[in-house]
């Protein structure tokens, strides 16, 4: 383990350089170069070994994500649920949702809403939009069945965007991290929430990165604040211009996707008619986050 967070507890303080500088280099010469790097193989999701969850908080400690396979155990939300427990994430939002959202699969369940399409999703945290006081931190995927062709991923590491954020224009950076930017918005009704939103990155309280963001109109309301705007689109330039630490793959059947909810995309599906088929991946999100340290 490197042990960053203890080691270099002022990393995200922007009005000091000497812990961002050290910790910067550290991670980006120890940053995962492919999606292979990214793998953990479980014999078991439900059953991890202590080797096993070593190998996983070690990984999401150099990229705040890991991808898994899920060995035996059954390809249900059960299992999925079962692996949050042992990392340390339990409270999940699965119980305030309509059951089925926790499916991605081209059902029609959920009307238009994007990740039950065959759409192309632009770059986005999950539940930028959440109508709660709390934050979605941890997003956990499994595979069941994948899309006969696309519906590949790209992930980014939202520190990873931090330090790229910083290098570019550090005063933009303090704008987002420093003033409430958004406002929620209902995805169904476009309705904005006057009490609920906040910063775009913050850091909890035991001095972990946190972020939001997503260029899905639906989900955000933009404050009109020129700072924030220009701000704003400094950071949509940074995220457009992918840089190399930008890592793409597909999940298979029986592999998924454990992460602090890292910035991602999908690429558009190209879906089975037949609804036995079709693409299906659960998904879990946690209020809680995978603390490496």
């Amino acid at each position: 383990m490197k042990n960053w967070n203890t080691k270099y507890p002022k990393r995200f303080d922007l009005d000091s350089d000497v812990d961002y500088q050290k910790w910067r280099d550290e991670k980006l010469a120890a940053y995962p170069q492919s999606v292979g790097d990214l793998v953990v193989e479980l014999a078991d999701m439900t059953a991890i070994t202590n080797a096993e969850k070593t190998r996983i908080l070690e990984l999401i400690e150099l990229a705040n994500m890991c991808v898994y396979t899920s060995g035996t155990a059954k390809l249900n939300m059960d299992s999925l649920i079962i692996l949050g427990e042992q990392l340390g994430v339990t409270e999940t939002d699965k119980f305030t949702r309509h059951s089925k959202s926790d499916e991605l699969t081209d059902s029609g369940i959920l009307g238009k809403a994007i990740p039950f399409s065959t759409r192309q999703v632009r770059w986005h945290t999950d539940a930028t939009y959440y109508g709660s006081d709390k934050t979605i931190q941890a997003l956990f995927l499994l595979c069941k069945r994948p899309a006969l062709e696309g519906g590949s991923n790209k992930v980014l590491d939202n520190e990873v965007l931090y330090i790229l954020f910083r290098d570019k224009d550090p005063e933009a950076l303090k704008i987002l991290m420093r003033n409430d930017c958004f406002k929620y918005k209902n995805p169904k009704t476009g309705e904005v929430s006057e009490q609920l939103g906040g910063k775009v990155f913050w850091t909890n309280p035991d001095g972990h990165l946190c972020h939001r963001f997503s260029f899905r109109k639906m989900d955000m309301s933009w404050s009109e604040d020129s700072e924030i705007i220009a701000a704003r689109d400094v950071l949509e330039s940074v995220i457009l211009e992918e840089s190399e630490y930008v890592i793409e793959g597909r999940l298979e059947s029986g592999m998924g996707l454990i992460s602090n909810n890292v910035l991602h995309t999908r690429e558009k599906p190209v879906d089975s008619e037949d609804p036995a088929k079709k693409r299906l991946l659960y998904r879990a999100r946690f209020y809680d986050r995978v603390n490496a340290c």
